[in-house]
């Protein structure tokens, strides 16, 4: 039969604990048989309420006031509550008495048993004052990803609370796919707890169960284990995009700017000969070849097309054609040509035209340049319009809707510069400068690279 003085213990205890907020803090001192004991409850961070324990035995005590009174530890400015759990015992009267005169606001209490369990069990008991929420990736229209959460237990949850839900895992890299829990500071996240597990990529029906404040125990999944992974590590494995799952291989193209200084038409080669040197090993991998220059303007002087040098050949046929471009050099040399503008608008047409027959797949345009394109008409930029009138915005807009075109671009711009729209878009997904090529994270943005790229949160809303 249940302890009526338990049963009423527990309930100051729990009425306490729930009173505190903040950094306030509760005092429960019990006098027991062997001697003092102190704890200090207090909630973290995260709501959680804590406790500290010490104990302080009789012999030390030697029946005095004062050092009871230190041994207890009570400060005037936090809750309490008094505890006699030796009750008959002279010693242990007394020692209660000393308490009450000095706290005489503070609930007591006398028990027949030690109440270091039931201090443990209502502090296990006490309700979230903070929502639980688990982190995870939302993947957008444009294959980017961006973090979320989902809701798992709010406010006033107690233990036992489940819920349920669906989410897609992909390879989570070394530690595997991270099951972080938050708190929430303002609008600010707070790492409660990490669980990680080596996951097969797939959908997984899981159930997350609130055992007591702090702990959530995540079922549906392999046996998770504890994450060193701190909050910024976390962040910072977070791929640019999702990686791709079109079954196809991907197709890579290449549009390079061969107009200008012969080093730097070199050096905008060798930066593309890098890129497909990383994607060798990637299994299926199509390239193409675009070069592109400057119109001319001069009715003396043909003007020189955009050249298609390689469509959807392999990676050794693309080196070897990169190579001849490079041994050319620039093809604008001992002719007159726009010096303001390239012929990016035409260069993108041409990639139109190339996709419009061609199978579904992964496709990634690589824009390797500098210069920007030649407007439609007459516009305020004061450079002179495209001959065959291309709209380079409209080309961007139709490659991206119609063709699932995934756009990078490398070019020579300061940290700090204003970029100029036409870069922001041909660089949406993957953007690199000239002197500080990233290489994996230009193929990890352009959804194409020889080696997964990991995921470290579950997703949700995939389809």
């Amino acid at each position: 039969m249940p302890n009526p003085d338990n049963d009423l213990l527990r309930k100051a205890l729990a009425k306490a604990v729930a009173g505190l907020t903040g950094s306030g803090r509760l005092d429960v001192v019990e006098v027991a048989a062997d001697g003092v004991t102190s704890f200090k409850i207090m909630r973290d961070d995260h709501g959680v309420p804590r406790g500290r324990r010490w104990h302080t035995p009789w012999s030390d005590l030697a029946q005095d006031r004062e050092a009871l009174l230190r041994a207890a530890d009570v400060d005037p400015d936090d809750d309490t509550v008094l505890v006699c759990s030796s009750p008959g015992s002279s010693r242990a009267d007394q020692a209660f008495e000393w308490l009450r005169a000095t706290r005489p606001d503070a609930p007591t209490l006398r028990v027949d048993d030690s109440i270091a369990a039931l201090v443990t069990e209502v502090l296990g008991a006490d309700p979230l004052t903070r929502s639980y929420d688990l982190v995870v990736l939302r993947p957008r229209t444009d294959g980017t990803l961006e973090l979320a959460t989902v809701p798992l237990f709010p406010v006033q949850a107690r233990p036992g609370a489940t819920t349920t839900m669906t989410l897609h895992c992909e390879r989570g890299g070394p530690n595997g796919t991270a099951f972080a829990v938050v708190t929430w500071q303002g609008h600010d996240p707070l790492l409660l707890s990490v669980q990680s597990a080596a996951l097969p990529p797939g959908s997984y029906e899981i159930t997350a169960e609130l055992r007591r404040p702090g702990r959530v125990r995540f079922s549906g999944l392999p046996t998770l284990s504890g994450d060193p992974r701190g909050w910024a590590e976390l962040i910072a494995e977070v791929p640019a995009r999702l990686p791709s799952r079109a079954t196809g291989p991907g197709h890579l193209i290449c549009a390079i700017e061969v107009c200008g200084a012969e080093p730097k038409v070199a050096e905008r080669v060798g930066r593309a000969r890098q890129v497909v040197s990383t994607l060798s090993n990637l299994p299926g991998l199509s390239v193409s070849v675009v070069a592109y220059g400057a119109h001319s303007f001069d009715r003396s002087v043909k003007d020189h097309r955009v050249e298609v040098r390689a469509w959807r050949v392999d990676v050794s046929t693309a080196q070897s054609v990169l190579d001849e471009l490079e041994e050319r050099g620039p093809i604008t040399q001992g002719y007159p040509y726009h010096p303001h503008a390239a012929q990016l608008e035409d260069m993108l047409a041409a990639v139109d035209r190339g996709l419009a027959g061609d199978p579904a797949s992964p496709v990634a345009l690589l824009t390797i340049g500098d210069r920007p394109p030649h407007p439609p008409k007459i516009d305020n930029s004061r450079v002179l319009p495209c001959p065959s009138r291309h709209d380079w915005r409209a080309v961007v807009a139709h490659l991206e809707q119609s063709r699932n075109v995934v756009f990078g671009a490398v070019v020579d711009y300061q940290v700090g510069d204003k970029l100029p729209r036409v870069w922001q878009l041909l660089g949406s997904a993957a953007l690199a400068n000239f002197d500080a090529l990233d290489i994996r994270g230009l193929t990890s943005g352009l959804g194409l690279t020889s080696d997964a790229v990991p995921v470290p949160f579950p997703l949700i809303d995939v389809e």
